[in-house]
């Protein structure tokens, strides 16, 4: 396509033929370009029919566009009128419904569960001087296993000579 084309006031312009003829681009200066009537009218049957009956594309892209348009309104309308439909009762127990499941969740996650080791057999270990990675071993758990069982059994914890040495306790002792 070149300038001429363009700047030529009796091209056929949004037009099949003027396609053929070389407006080839999108830089056609018509409302639809020559590329998409071409592409539609050999695409699209009902856009090669209304062409064929004398309506223009400039016409059938506006009559799509206010169909497209009535259509969406056609559906917001819909969508608030089913929304409008659903009671303030109906809203309420679906509100309560969504509160109970809740209450019942968090509930199920209170629920104690059973310890991995018993705390009188890990407090029996601890009190022969063994520490969490002896007590895993000898248990057959990890060594962040058992220090999870005693930290929940809030037990102290025996050093490690191995690691680092355990904290000083401070405080009155009788």
């Amino acid at each position: 396509m070149n300038a001429d084309i363009i700047t030529d006031t009796t091209y056929p312009h949004s037009t099949v033929d003027g396609f053929e003829k070389g407006c080839t681009t999108g830089h056609c200066p018509a409302e639809v370009s020559c590329k998409t009537v071409f592409t539609r009218f050999n695409g699209d049957y009902a856009f090669r029919r209304q062409i064929n009956a004398g309506m223009t594309p400039a016409e059938i892209v506006a009559a799509e566009r206010k169909q497209a348009q009535e259509a969406a309104d056609t559906d917001l309308r819909a969508k608030k009128a089913k929304g409008s439909q659903r009671s303030a009762e109906t809203r309420d127990a679906a509100r309560e419904r969504h509160n109970a499941a809740r209450r019942a969740k968090r509930a199920a996650n209170l629920i104690p569960q059973k310890a991995l080791i018993p705390r009188d057999k890990l407090a029996a270990l601890l009190g022969e001087g063994l520490t969490d990675r002896q007590i895993g071993e000898r248990l057959g758990f990890t060594r962040r296993q058992v220090a999870g069982a005693r930290n929940t059994a809030k037990l102290p914890r025996n050093p490690d000579s191995n690691r680092r040495p355990a904290p000083a306790t401070t405080g009155a002792s009788s």
